[in-house]
């Protein structure tokens, strides 16, 4: 379930049962020292917060590619900041796509079209310019695919929050060798770094990475996974020291760490 204030209409996190794609509303940090009452204005905005994210699972479900700017204008009228609706609306509805494509409810071409209908609502929203190559500025973080995981959407979506809560971070939208990795964190000495893995043998080469960054003078001081394997593996099967994010609210957590150089 996804959770916004009922108050100021921010995205605050998501709570169980995870797999309930819809909003509800409770009141932030922020807003409960102010003591709001909860009106008519309060209301309807929340009524219209739910119209909005119901269009938005429409358009998902259908596959739809031309409403980029619907979207982006309905949101702006709403208040919606980028991020809340990155995080509280089109990161979950992506993770839905990928369930009813997995149970045969909607084609690969649907999933693909939304998919990439998020892609350039990213890269609008995006708040900064990736690093280049040659580049090496102090990192907090170093995110991308395990080895043969071709899937970087998600990465692309927390690359824009980390970023947009000023931590510097690095994102591969390609795997890369175990070496080649250990290689680029002597360079970067990012203070955590983040794996996506889609399927349960790509968490081989995370376990060679934790036992390899052991050896190292300055080693990442968090191992993060994320993705679909993440979110269904049994804790055996993890290397050890690995952090799972498997929602927003575990990602604000992370962020904290960093934020604090804890």
């Amino acid at each position: 379930m996804i959770k916004w204030c009922s108050y100021c209409q921010r995205f605050m996190h998501e709570v169980e049962p995870f797999g309930l794609y819809v909003i509800s509303h409770g009141i932030c940090d922020d807003c409960v020292p102010k003591g709001i009452e909860f009106g008519e204005a309060q209301r309807q905005a929340a009524d219209d917060l739910g119209r909005f994210f119901q269009t938005l699972q429409k358009m998902a479900r259908a596959g739809s590619r031309d409403d980029r700017r619907r979207i982006l204008a309905e949101s702006r009228r709403l208040g919606i900041r980028p991020m809340d609706l990155l995080m509280g609306m089109l990161q979950p509805l992506l993770r839905e796509i990928g369930d009813l494509w997995a149970q045969g409810a909607v084609t690969v071409g649907c999933e693909h079209r939304f998919s990439d209908l998020v892609r350039e609502l990213i890269d609008h929203f995006r708040p900064y310019r990736r690093m280049q190559d040659g580049q090496t500025p102090a990192l907090d973080l170093l995110l991308l695919p395990a080895r043969d995981n071709t899937h970087n959407l998600g990465l692309q979506m927390a690359e824009s929050f980390f970023a947009s809560t000023g931590l510097a971070v690095l994102t591969l939208l390609r795997g890369i060798p175990t070496m080649d990795l250990i290689e680029l964190l002597e360079v970067h000495r990012p203070r955590a770094v983040g794996f996506s893995v889609a399927l349960p043998d790509q968490l081989a080469q995370v376990g060679r990475v934790a036992e390899a960054i052991q050896h190292l003078r300055f080693p990442p001081q968090h191992i993060l996974l994320g993705g679909v394997a993440a979110r269904t593996a049994s804790a055996a099967a993890l290397p050890p020291g690995v952090r799972i994010c498997r929602d927003t609210h575990e990602l604000r957590e992370l962020q904290g760490l960093l934020e604090h150089k804890v």
